[in-house]
């Protein structure tokens, strides 16, 4: 047996370590002996294995092969120095670890490879790396001093990836991830630092780089996974957003570099999703006023849901030429914040929570405006809008049914509205919440139809009561070219009339679209050219004015 089998230093490492496993190969003989801790972890045969490179392969993980293949045969051949891989190998359980795999090649004189040895670390039991990627974790951050170095970092995250984990499943997107990394060390430098940051974010720290080096890198990525192909043959198709900053420049400590990416980041998903974006004085004063607005919104809701409104937009009948009901519209002005819009305040609230109690409050206030204003008017339909975070709330249906009690509602003239910015990711859970609102006589719309969520799959799911027509197809019918507007709008109420649902169109902004779409069997219109939103007062103007005026 090889001397380098058998002496006291090969003991001593053996031992050193329950996560550290040594191996030593004589390359002449293809005999091999491996610490006694990896033949008891691995499920080895022996601590002496005949053809190690071959018995070893068989635990390497399929995905990884390639990579570990190309990495030995490179210091086999001597095109490198010295082995360094990371992958996954499986265990005695069969199950699959993250190594860091470390080796070297002593040659003999005439050049032939002699001795290869090396050291096996477990990545799993320790803090330092990430179990799923391999990449460092963030906590190893704590060892740069970012006053004193130089260079650039960027966070870099899959877009959607919650979407996509809820349609392939988990174990695709644990495999979506483990081959984004993979890329991302491909396409990366060697000296650059990679940490996995959590879900599907990644930190990039490019020592000495600069911002063009890394948006250039940033693209290169963003190509890589326009078309991922998964090993049961799908394809995915993948975007990227992130966040950039330069160190020391725009970040001296770790805390400031890691709250200025994620603020950068945040601003590219908001703002301009699929871009990478630096860090700026316009984002940190967005952020700073997202953090003010936040907190005026929550004071708001402590203090009785002061500050908040119900604004209504009449909906005329197509055909009578009336004003048949409304929606109900949110405002909102706070105490440091006066001029916030709804696209603005109402995204913060879904951000940290708040939109549950509000929504709550602003179905309270159209069902208490529709029994004031039934015993006004008579018949009139008010609708409120739902998120889809909002139905699957699990007291949902029992805070509708009490305000129903509480106020006396007659639920046929209530309609609610599925908003447009929900991702429904159980249509079947939501269909059989709509039967079961219907049953109980409410009218259910589905909003914006034509955009987002609001695909004609949708339809084999939900039965609705209402399509509302999404303004965009609208608005533009009375200038030339926009014949396509007009065959779409066309098919969609087509659509609407077998399959029995009434039709609101909206965005009908002057008359000459009111002319257009009042030839079109709809049930009801909704837009500027009858009235913008408006306050409770202005609204019951709107209805006198309209009951005084002569029947058309």
């Amino acid at each position: 047996m090889s001397d380098v089998f058998n002496n006291e230093l090969f003991e001593a490492f053996a031992s050193a370590s329950d996560n550290v496993y040594i191996y030593v190969c004589d390359m002449k003989t293809d005999i091999s002996r491996w610490s006694k801790a990896s033949v008891d972890y691995f499920g080895l045969d022996s601590e002496y294995l005949e053809n190690a490179a071959s018995v070893w392969e068989e635990h390497v993980h399929p995905d990884d092969r390639a990579m570990y293949n190309a990495d030995i045969m490179g210091v086999f051949s001597g095109k490198k120095s010295r082995h360094d891989c990371q992958y996954r190998a499986r265990n005695r359980r069969g199950e699959y670890v993250w190594v860091e795999c470390k080796g070297s090649v002593i040659w003999d004189k005439d050049g032939s490879p002699k001795i290869f040895a090396g050291l096996m670390t477990r990545l799993d039991g320790q803090n330092k790396y990430d179990t799923l990627t391999g990449f460092l974790t963030t906590h190893e951050l704590r060892h740069y001093d970012f006053a004193s170095l130089e260079g650039t970092a960027l966070l870099i995250g899959i877009d959607g990836f919650r979407k996509i984990v809820g349609n392939y499943g988990y174990n695709t997107g644990d495999a979506l991830l483990v081959e984004f990394s993979r890329r991302i060390r491909e396409l990366g430098r060697p000296e650059w630092k990679l940490f996995r940051f959590g879900g599907d974010e990644f930190l990039i720290v490019a020592f000495g780089a600069g911002q063009d080096e890394l948006k250039e890198f940033f693209e290169k990525v963003g190509r890589s996974v326009d078309a991922v192909k998964m090993s049961d043959g799908r394809v995915i198709s993948l975007s990227v957003s992130a966040g950039g900053v330069s160190f020391p420049k725009n970040a001296n400590t770790r805390e400031g570099l890691i709250n200025r990416l994620e603020h950068s980041m945040e601003y590219a998903k908001n703002s301009c999703r699929g871009t990478l974006v630096y860090f700026s004085d316009e984002i940190a004063k967005k952020h700073e006023r997202n953090q003010i607005l936040r907190e005026d919104l929550k004071n708001s809701i402590r203090n009785g849901f002061q500050g908040f409104e119900l604004y209504f937009q009449p909906f005329v009948g197509a055909k009578s030429h009336r004003i048949e009901g409304c929606e109900c519209l949110l405002r909102w002005k706070g105490e440091q914040i006066k001029d916030s819009y709804p696209m603005e305040f109402i995204k913060a609230l879904e951000e940290y929570g708040g939109i549950r109690e509000v929504g709550f409050w602003v179905m309270e206030q159209a069902i208490q405006q529709q029994v004031a204003w039934r015993k006004r008017y008579g018949e009139l339909q008010v609708s409120f809008n739902v998120s889809y975070q909002q139905f699957m709330d699990e007291t949902f249906e029992e805070r509708l049914m009490a305000y129903v009690d509480r106020y006396g509602v007659d639920p046929s003239y209530m309609i609610i509205e599925l908003t447009e910015s929900c991702q429904v990711d159980v249509p079947q859970e939501l269909a059989a919440l709509f039967d079961r609102l219907r049953g109980r006589g409410f009218k259910v719309a589905l909003d914006d139809f034509g955009t987002a969520y609001a695909s004609l799959e949708m339809l084999k799911y939900l039965h609705v009561d209402y399509i509302k027509v999404e303004h965009s197809f609208v608005r533009e019918l009375s200038q030339p070219g926009h014949d396509i507007d007009h065959v779409i709008i066309n098919n969609l109420l087509d659509m609407c009339r077998r399959l029995g649902y009434g039709s609101i169109v909206e965005g009908v902004e002057n008359s000459k679209v009111a002319d257009i779409v009042g030839e079109m069997d709809v049930t009801l219109l909704q837009g500027y050219y009858y009235s913008r939103p408006v306050c409770r007062t202005d609204f019951e103007q709107l209805l006198n004015e309209d009951q005084e005026t002569p029947a058309r």
